[in-house]
């Protein structure tokens, strides 16, 4: 399809070309106040030595920013090394007050990576907090003049709507990404909608135009908010599904995802995406006729459903409640199935098999299972016979015939394979079923971080529906410096906008506006001179933002220290300053791990303290 092309050109008067440099200003007295956490240090959790992660992991990990947004105006929210979620509130001439919000539960091992947590405030009584791996908690304020918090429920991400288990033998792990999340309002009633990211399985072949295929999954989901429980209620919190809208592929993380309305999101990522047609797409309304027909797959009597093909058997079981993946034990061998759903009670019981022997034959490393929704469990046979037609299932009949639809079955069939099978190259063997051929170097090709460094960064405006584009940027538009300060949930209005780098300035774009002809458009707001000069001089640099306002731009140093550059007083003064802020300390206490702006006064976090610098005294 033609796509309207997104114009972030920069507008040549706001552009001054007499700016000759920033002159450096010293910090006032006062200008900087450090306030002890009152909670646990803040250490990030460390990876395993042999963990193998792609350059943009990597990337990703050390440039991480470990302080939120709060749900209210002059907020944030942190967590503690011991799985803590904290909110600092600043004041005017007060200390910071703490707040403890929630304790992130300890989940058993899964095959997910354990990457850094994070926390979305999406309203002034609503913050989604993920635990790293991929878990995450929808967590309510139950009373709407004080702090208790409470989880109303929780929901698991993965690679697909299709949560692949893990097969008997070595699987690598992935890393999920939370990208963002909004509020928004379907059929009337609170959902949220957020972007998540993992690394997918690639083949090795190279994609169009000599690039390597794509390595990276983005997942539209969609989960209703629940309502808040009365206090009487306990601790219980409540499995949820999330419903997935789209995925698409790209060759690296975005480094921008925000929604300009609920229906509309703007996705930039180095190199672009590829919408793979394949893909479920879930319109309005599909969610509601795909529970309808869970609804009537569980009122059979049968414990399980299947069918066959000339070359695999299909099983088919409906789970009275929703599962992680990570509670499924299914074991494949040559003539027998187990299945198992340790610590679940006996529920499940009917829906258990410990070594059952099967009617035939399978090939068990090209069998595998699946689990959608979180109730849908489907477990796929190869038959070692092929054409061998099986009377029923296992050895010893039970009665249940095989009753499942063709129709059903290939669409089932289809998302299996779509989620759980390696592409295949001409004349290749196919991959088995649940061993997708992984790229040996993960952990950090030079050649493909090379690529994916040269590669700029494309904007689209995508429809949350179904992922088509309605937008994009041209190749040649100003490349990616930095994100800007994002707002608290009350003063948040659309998509915030993004610093560009437009030969040595820094030219900020806000999303939103008008574009000829109707739709989302992009126009250029303001200019910081010689942003993105002065940057590139900075070899210890973890964290840049700008000011949404475009009164400054923040950078700070892995440690100790920050700079303040000033916007210029004037559209076409000469210079502007530059603050040099040094927040002190040592060794790891000296590290700067996040920071967040509200209005003039920059929140820093720090392992043990909470910085606070006024920007009208640097």
């Amino acid at each position: 399809m033609a796509y309207r092309v997104l114009n972030l050109q920069p507008d040549p008067a706001l552009l001054n070309p007499r700016f000759d440099g920033y002159k450096l200003r010293a910090a006032g007295d006062g200008a900087v106040s450090a306030h002890p956490l009152q909670s646990a240090p803040v250490r990030p959790q460390l990876l395993a030595a042999n963990a193998l992660l792609t350059y943009d992991e990597v990337s990703s990990r050390i440039h991480y920013n470990h302080l939120f947004v709060g749900p209210r105006r002059g907020t944030f929210v942190y967590f503690s090394e011991d799985r803590q979620l904290h909110m600092a509130e600043i004041r005017a001439g007060e200390p910071p007050r703490f707040t403890r919000m929630f304790a992130v539960p300890t989940r058993p091992s899964t095959g997910a990576l354990q990457g850094y947590p994070g926390a979305y405030s999406l309203s002034e009584t609503l913050v989604l907090a993920f635990d790293g791996a991929e878990s995450l908690y929808i967590l309510q304020r139950r009373d709407a003049d004080g702090e208790a918090w409470v989880a109303t429920g929780t929901f698991e991400i993965g690679a697909g709507p299709a949560a692949a288990g893990p097969p008997a033998g070595e699987q690598r792990p992935t890393m999920n990404h939370v990208l963002g999340a909004t509020l928004a309002h379907v059929a009337g009633e609170p959902a949220i909608r957020l972007h998540v990211c993992s690394r997918a399985g690639r083949s090795g072949r190279e994609g169009a135009a000599g690039r390597s295929a794509p390595a990276f999954c983005i997942q539209a989901l969609q989960v209703a908010v629940p309502a808040v429980p009365a206090a009487s209620a306990g601790d219980v919190c409540p499995a949820l599904v999330a419903t997935t809208a789209h995925t698409l592929r790209s060759h690296a993380i975005p480094t921008y995802c925000e929604h300009v309305d609920q229906d509309t999101y703007i996705l930039g990522v180095r190199g672009g995406v590829a919408l793979d047609d394949t893909e479920l797409v879930l319109q309005p309304g599909d969610a509601a006729a795909a529970a309808a027909a869970t609804a009537a797959l569980a009122r059979g009597s049968d414990p399980y459903r299947w069918s066959q093909t000339a070359a695999e058997v299909t099983m088919h079981i409906t789970l009275p409640r929703p599962l992680d993946s990570s509670l499924v034990r299914c074991e494949l061998a040559e003539t027998t199935l187990t299945l198992q759903f340790p610590g679940e009670g006996a529920g499940l019981a009917g829906r258990a098999y410990e070594r059952e022997r099967l009617q035939d034959l399978i090939v068990p490393g090209e069998s595998g299972w699946a689990l959608e929704g979180g109730v849908a469990l489907t477990v796929r046979l190869k038959k070692q016979h092929p054409g061998a037609r099986w009377a029923s299932l296992f050895h010893e009949d039970d009665g249940v015939l095989e009753t499942m639809e063709a129709g059903e079955l290939a669409a089932i069939g289809a998302r299996l394979e779509k989620y759980t099978a390696a592409v295949q190259d001409a004349g290749r063997a196919a991959a088995p079923l649940m061993h997708p051929y992984v790229d040996q170097d993960c952990g950090g090709d030079p050649d493909q971080a090379e690529e994916d460094a040269d590669a700029s960064v494309m904007f689209s405006v995508r429809s949350w529906h179904s992922g088509l584009a309605e937008a994009t940027s041209a190749p040649g538009s100003p490349g990616w410096l930095c994100p800007a300060f994002s707002p608290p949930p009350a003063l948040r209005a659309g998509a915030p906008p993004v610093c560009l780098k437009t030969d040595v300035d820094g030219a900020v774009f806000g999303f939103g506006e008008p574009a000829e002809g109707g739709g989302v458009g992009a126009r250029h707001l303001g200019t910081l001179s010689a942003l993105a000069y002065v940057q590139a001089s900075k070899r210890e640099k973890r964290l840049f933002a700008v000011d949404p306002a475009m009164a400054a731009a923040v950078l700070a140093e892995a440690q100790r220290r920050i700079y303040v550059y000033h916007q210029a007083p004037r559209p076409d003064a000469p210079a502007a300053a530059q603050s040099l802020v040094d927040l002190g300390g040592a060794g790891e206490y000296a590290e700067i791990l996040g920071m967040q702006l509200a209005g003039r006064a920059l929140a820093v976090l720090r392992p043990q303290a909470l910085c606070v610098v006024d920007l009208d005294l640097c």
